[in-house]
């Protein structure tokens, strides 16, 4: 038993090294867990596609053209024949959702080229949501890009915080492995003041203390056994194998290389900026730029030509239209005038007169005008129902922010006492480690010069070891303290 004892306590003894464990440094442990982990790597695929998806929306919502051919028809016999029907269509939705479409048909019989016909036609809202609308879509894809690069910087920032925090726990492990160590020092001297005043090993006193001894024994056994097994896990977490001997020397499993950071002031980052609020502000700007857009009244109007061929005369019209809208009524007008008529048996190889009705002249159609009224009683009854709806909305939204705000008060209050918590047991854990570090070097003088035991001056040095440890931990917590600041607020 006593064999066993002096094992488990040389291991704290500077003067007894029994094995070397290499550690890898701890950023490169951090680079590497962050580059192993799952999350991250679907993230950053997350904020591709909505990269992608903007790439996309940006081309719906631009300038678009569409050519045809339209229908080709090819009559095979004694009269062959081919005719096309080619169209141009072009949307500039920037531009009051500004359209052009262009038509014609033109035709081969018997090897010759005939015109037989074309129109083109522009529209134009005067009033509509469509533009609005385009610049919501643009504005909620930018939208996506942004917060998919948010979501991949806040998870970055959890998974640094992960992993400071399980090196904090095989920290806290290891404090917890010193303290059973002195615990046995302290069992150990208590069985042997028992064996110094005389006590039978057969009596209540001496069993009571052998049993605690080795109860404390086992606890320690236990405790570095698991020890071991969540620090060869945190290797594997990170990427890394690491071999750890039961009688390794735990100063060796101590990191020295825990960056000591300057602490994140909570109240130097913009209110506007926590996330909460900065959230539902987005989303009760891009919510009023909706309901802005959603208009009650529609104006629209278009205008075209015509040009038509029917056995050699030509016809000409000109047309204009307009359409509005309003509370379930809707009202169309158009109008059309044929402006010109005429022969027009030109071939696309010959001479005469031209092809879009200049020719003789004929007798004029007259114009025409049409007329065209909708009423849908009910939409004016749902368009109430609706403003009621909105107004439920925006108190909803208008609440969500103040509760954010208040959110933001209480967190920054928070993270100001805990601030003061942290800075005080950094001041603490220095004094004392200062503290700790003299007694032992005083010990270690007593003890070369035989004034006391071994397990006095191992106990020194296990309270020397346990306060450079919480003082380790208490660099980590600053780290996980200053992450978690970072966590609250948002990147402009």
């Amino acid at each position: 038993m006593k064999r066993k004892i002096l094992c488990a306590l040389a291991a704290l003894l500077t003067i007894n090294v029994l094995s070397a464990v290499e550690l890898v440094p701890t950023q490169q442990l951090l680079a590497s867990y962050l580059e192993q982990d799952a999350d991250l790597k679907n993230l950053a695929l997350e904020l591709k596609k909505a990269k992608l998806n903007q790439q996309s929306t940006e081309i719906d919502k631009g300038f678009t053209i569409k050519l045809s051919t339209g229908d080709m028809t090819m009559t095979l016999g004694d009269n062959n024949s081919f005719t096309v029907k080619p169209g141009v269509n072009a949307t500039v939705p920037g531009l009051n959702n500004l359209g052009v479409n262009v038509s014609g048909q033109m035709s081969v019989n018997d090897g010759q080229a005939n015109f037989d016909s074309a129109s083109a036609t522009v529209s134009v809202d005067i009033i509509s949501s469509n533009k609005a609308n385009r610049d919501i879509s643009l504005l909620k894809s930018e939208r996506s890009v942004l917060e998919a690069e948010r979501n991949l910087t806040a998870k970055a920032t959890d998974k640094e915080k992960s992993f400071y925090k399980s090196l904090s726990s095989l920290m806290n492990s290891i404090s917890s492995i010193v303290q059973k160590q002195n615990t046995i020092i302290d069992d150990y001297n208590s069985l042997e003041k028992i064996k110094l005043q005389g006590y039978a090993s057969t009596s209540s006193s001496y069993i009571k203390a052998q049993m605690k001894l080795e109860s404390s024994e086992r606890d320690l056994e236990s405790a570095i056994h698991t020890l071991i097994r969540d620090y060869k896990l945190f290797y594997l977490n990170c990427g890394y194998e690491i071999g750890i001997p039961e009688d390794t020397d735990f100063k060796e499993l101590i990191p020295e290389d825990i960056p000591e950071v300057e602490a994140e002031d909570v109240t130097a980052y913009k209110a506007e900026n926590y996330t909460q609020i900065e959230s539902n502000l987005w989303n009760q700007t891009i919510n009023q730029m909706t309901r802005d857009a959603s208009t009650k009244l529609t104006l629209s109007a278009n205008g075209g030509y015509t040009y038509r061929n029917n056995n050699g005369n030509g016809s000409n019209t000109v047309s204009a239209g307009v359409s509005a809208a309003y509370e379930g009524l809707s009202l169309s007008a158009s109008v059309n005038v044929p402006i010109a008529s005429g022969s027009s048996s030109s071939s696309a190889g010959g001479s005469g007169s031209g092809a879009m009705g200049a020719g003789s002249s004929g007798a004029s159609a007259s114009p025409s005008v049409t007329l065209g009224i909708t009423y849908t009683p009910t939409t004016s009854k749902k368009n109430k129902i609706s403003d009621q709806l909105t107004e439920i909305s925006v108190e909803q939204e208008q609440m969500k922010i103040d509760s954010a705000w208040s959110a933001y008060e209480t967190a920054v209050l928070e993270k100001q006492l805990k601030l003061e918590d942290l800075e005080w047991d950094k001041q603490t854990n220095q004094k004392n480690y200062e503290m700790y570090t003299a007694v032992e070097e005083q010990m270690l003088d007593y003890y070369k010069k035989g004034l006391i035991s071994e397990k006095d001056y191992t106990s020194a040095t296990i309270n020397t070891l346990q306060a450079k440890v919480k003082g380790l931990i208490n660099r980590i917590d600053l780290i996980v303290y200053n992450d978690e600041v970072k966590a609250m607020f948002v990147e402009k």
